[in-house]
């Protein structure tokens, strides 16, 4: 028997407002959202540690990434004020948790770890 894996498993998906929406209401494992911009520079030191969690987290979780200089009116809705930002949503699309600031790959799968009781 073979185990298909899915195609997002250990990779950071971009995703517009729409696109994310749907993907809040329809997902079968927890969703780990990244929200960060090109001129933040606490992002371009987030966004590598982001990438480098998903390859661990593989299909554990699905991360997915909103770009905060695009999606002002999904930022405004998730009452987002600053970057970088990680939520934590479980499967029924509730928010577990939120983080502001920047997390070490080590921090950042200690917290989405302890945000969920893997």
């Amino acid at each position: 028997m073979k185990i298909s894996v899915p195609s997002w498993a250990g990779k950071v998906e971009e995703l517009d407002a729409t696109e994310f929406n749907r993907l809040t209401r329809s997902n079968a494992v927890p969703l780990l959202l990244y929200i960060g911009a090109p001129w933040c520079p606490p992002c371009a030191t987030m966004g590598p540690a982001v990438e480098a969690a998903a390859e661990v987290l593989g299909d554990q979780v699905r991360i997915v990434k909103i770009n905060a200089a695009t999606d002002s009116q999904l930022l405004d809705s998730l009452k987002v004020a600053s970057v970088p930002m990680l939520v934590l949503y479980g499967v029924n699309g509730e928010e577990l948790a939120r983080f502001l600031g920047v997390l070490s790959v080590a921090d950042l799968l200690c917290w989405v770890q302890a945000s969920l009781i893997l």
